[in-house]
């Protein structure tokens, strides 16, 4: 069991409390998720600050996401590795634990992922005390009883490392004729006052709604970006075009400071869509 690592500083550690500071994430702008079958979602990206900060960001890609599906797919969910331990790419093959209970491991999804990856390994260590991963699931939780996820901590950014995780991801899928759905968790720019962030993000967001990973990539490079799941996004972005996506559209970005009020050294969040 993966037991949590941030209960009670990104988030509150008590079941009900958790259950108020989702519903309030969701009344706070997206509105209350309704469930739904739309079936024309295939990826998102969501922040993973602490819920006063970025939840109500990530509420607009849960929505999108309850909307599209009455009954949860397996949740491939991609983080970065904050903590530097662990393997390089990660897939964590734990049932993890929030207050809110237990989210089940979809194991045998998980071992195909593995099984068609020549990087990907079996690895706890780099999921102990990270962050990214965890703080989606209450949200999941929240839209259903009987998600099931494979979590994934990306520590290396190239190219070449998502183009592999998202053909891994495609084929398992296909293989284990199971309905799947990528999650990628990030932030975007990290303290820079509001206008710089909001302009080095656009720079990075046009190639993202293009789905153009390899020009991201290099805006990411070229311009010192502080977005720290950059690589989980580009797995989302690959992932999506092997699915036939043909773009990607900006659901809600913000900053820390819209809840500060402190615009001068914030951090970004962004929550986007890619539709089919």
């Amino acid at each position: 069991m993966r037991y949590p690592a941030v209960a009670g500083a990104f988030y509150p550690s008590g079941e009900g409390q958790l259950r108020k500071d989702v519903e309030k994430s969701f009344l706070k702008g997206a509105g209350l998720p309704e469930l739904g079958d739309k079936k024309n979602l295939l990826a998102v990206v969501s922040p993973h600050a602490g819920y006063m900060y970025s939840g109500w960001v990530a509420a607009y890609a849960y929505k999108e996401i309850a909307e599209n599906f009455s009954q949860p797919p397996t949740f491939v969910i991609l983080g970065p590795n904050h903590t530097g331990r662990g393997s390089g790419v990660a897939l964590s093959q734990e049932d993890w634990e929030t207050p809110l209970g237990v989210v089940h491991n979809d194991k045998e999804l998980g071992q195909l992922i593995q099984k068609n990856s020549k990087i990907l390994d079996f690895d706890e260590a780099a999921h102990e005390g990270e962050h990214s991963v965890e703080v989606q699931l209450p949200f999941l939780q929240f839209l259903y009883k009987n998600a099931r996820i494979v979590p994934i901590c990306v520590g290396l950014g190239d190219y070449g490392t998502a183009e592999d995780i998202a053909h891994a991801i495609l084929k398992a899928s296909q293989a284990a004729k199971r309905e799947i759905f990528v999650i990628a968790s990030s932030d975007f720019t990290h303290f820079e006052d509001a206008q710089s962030a909001k302009q080095k993000d656009e720079l990075a967001i046009k190639h993202i709604e293009r789905l153009n990973a390899k020009n991201f990539l290099k805006e990411v490079e070229m311009n010192d970006m502080s977005i720290c799941g950059y690589a989980p996004i580009m797995v989302a972005m690959v992932y999506s075009q092997l699915k036939g996506g043909k773009e990607a559209k900006v659901l809600k970005y913000a900053n820390s400071g819209d809840v500060t009020k402190d615009y001068h050294e914030v951090v970004a969040y962004c929550s986007i869509a890619f539709p089919k």
